[in-house]
């Protein structure tokens, strides 16, 4: 008599996780209350199926809600971090795009955000139709790699300098990576030139590229024990100059004064003076170079040096 209680008892929860699994809806399990008994079943349910009243209950059972799934993400759409930072998969890229340490609503960053979302946008196009003509091809897949980050360089009397990295690969022997910098107002994001901080007759300054050119003959003796540029000797100015300042990125520098800027960072990429196993090339120049060539309104915001441990 017994035996058959235990087995119609056991027929009722059977029947009971069967109506519960028929009923669909929210995920939900159902695990035994006496120990050393396993999970009897995953039970879609309605909000207010009233199987589910009549689970709770059964003797000896509990219903157990797992966590709610992660919402997916629509297809093709980016993905944007609480730190304002952008990234993107799919099979044909990896994108990323870090922002610099501000507020959410800081005006700088919304800058850089809708410039990595346009450029995102740009290299979906160009990676999906490679990655097309590759199939139709019958070539080997390959997903391209976008990598951006952006960090300050120096703040000083409301002007911000960031300078940002970006690293690329779109199939060939390598990647590549280039350098960008922008100085702006801090509190619009307004990009103000280091161009319209000099005085108009100084602009390009003497004194910048003078400074510039001799940092790159040092540079170049540190790292190839040769001040040429593809074998050709360095030449700072005149019809032969090759120095090529207005390929390289610069961004204000710290100072060792408050609420100063000691000077600049000047960035070349590789292959803009040099062979790409050379890699990029990094100068300082000292603001008191270049400061007499500032118009009177900016000049007041250079002073001190670069100090020694300060980053580009």
């Amino acid at each position: 008599m017994a035996e058959e209680r235990k087995r119609s008892n056991m027929g009722v929860i059977a029947g009971i996780a069967t109506a519960v699994i028929v009923a669909g809806g929210g995920a939900a399990v159902l695990t035994s209350g006496q120990k050393g008994n396993t999970a009897l079943e995953k039970a879609a349910v309605t909000g207010d199926s009233d199987p589910v009243a009549t689970m709770q209950m059964a003797p000896g059972l509990e219903l157990v809600t797992p966590p709610a799934p992660l919402t997916p993400m629509q297809p093709g759409a980016a993905t944007l971090s609480p730190d304002g930072s952008i990234s993107f998969i799919d099979e044909s890229l990896t994108f990323s795009a870090m922002m610099p340490k501000a507020d959410a609503d800081d005006p700088i960053v919304k800058k850089l955000q809708a410039d990595a979302q346009a450029y995102l946008d740009k290299k979906k196009v160009e990676a999906r139709a490679d990655f097309e003509d590759r199939k139709k091809q019958g070539a080997v897949e390959m997903s391209w790699e976008v990598q951006q980050e952006w960090k300050y360089t120096a703040k000083a009397g409301g002007i911000a300098s960031l300078v940002g990295t970006n690293y690329e690969f779109t199939g060939g022997a390598h990647g590549m990576s280039a350098t960008d910098t922008t100085i702006v107002r801090a509190d619009t994001g307004e990009e103000l030139s280091l161009a319209k901080m000099l005085q108009p007759d100084r602009s390009p300054s003497p004194a910048i590229t003078i400074a510039i050119c001799e940092g790159l003959k040092a540079a170049k003796m540190k790292a190839i024990q040769s001040a040429t540029i593809f074998d050709e000797p360095i030449t700072c100015a005149g019809p032969k100059a090759n120095v090529k300042i207005e390929d390289a990125s610069i961004a204000l520098a710290p100072s060792t004064d408050a609420d100063k800027f000691g000077g600049l960072f000047v960035y070349y990429d590789p292959y803009t003076v040099g062979s790409y196993a050379e890699g990029p090339y990094t100068l300082t120049i000292p603001q008191a170079v270049f400061s007499e060539d500032m118009r009177p309104q900016y000049k007041s915001l250079f002073g001190g040096s670069i100090p020694a441990d300060a980053k580009p």
